[in-house]
C-alpha cells in the first residue's frame, strides 16, 4: 500500500511539474545606451507584471495555442484596460520571440541570482 501511495505521489508531482508552461518566468530585452532593461514576468497562476514598461501595468496572461494574450491597464494619457494578442514564434529555456502585425521582438529569460 505504501508503494502505491508513493508511486501515486511521484506521478502527481510529475504531472504538476510538466503542466508548467515554458512561458512562466522573467523575460527581458537587454538594456542599451538608450533604454533600460524592460520586459515582463509571467507567473504560474496567470498573473503578470511589467518590468520598466512605461504607461502600462500588466495584470494577467494566458496561452491559447500559439498565442500569448497579455492583459493590463494603460496608465498614460489614454487610460483603460487593454488586451494584446501576440504570436509565439519561439519559446525555449533561454529565448522568447513574439510577433504582432509583422513585427517581432526577442526576449531573453532572466535568471534570478
Amino acid at each position: 500500500m505504501k508503494k502505491v501511495l508513493l508511486l501515486s505521489a511521484l506521478a502527481l508531482s510529475f504531472v504538476l511539474t510538466s503542466c508548467t508552461s515554458p512561458l512562466v518566468g522573467t523575460w527581458v530585452q537587454p538594456q542599451t545606451n538608450y533604454t533600460q532593461e524592460q520586459g515582463f514576468v509571467l507567473y504560474k497562476n496567470g498573473s503578470a507584471e511589467d518590468i520598466n514598461v512605461d504607461f502600462v501595468t500588466y495584470k494577467s496572461w494566458e496561452k491559447k495555442g500559439d498565442l500569448l494574450i497579455i492583459k493590463g491597464e494603460n496608465t498614460g494619457s489614454v487610460k483603460g484596460d487593454f488586451s494584446d494578442t501576440l504570436v509565439i514564434e519561439k519559446v525555449d529555456d533561454k529565448e522568447l520571440i513574439l510577433s504582432q502585425s509583422g513585427y517581432s521582438v526577442t526576449y531573453k529569460r532572466k535568471i534570478e541570482k
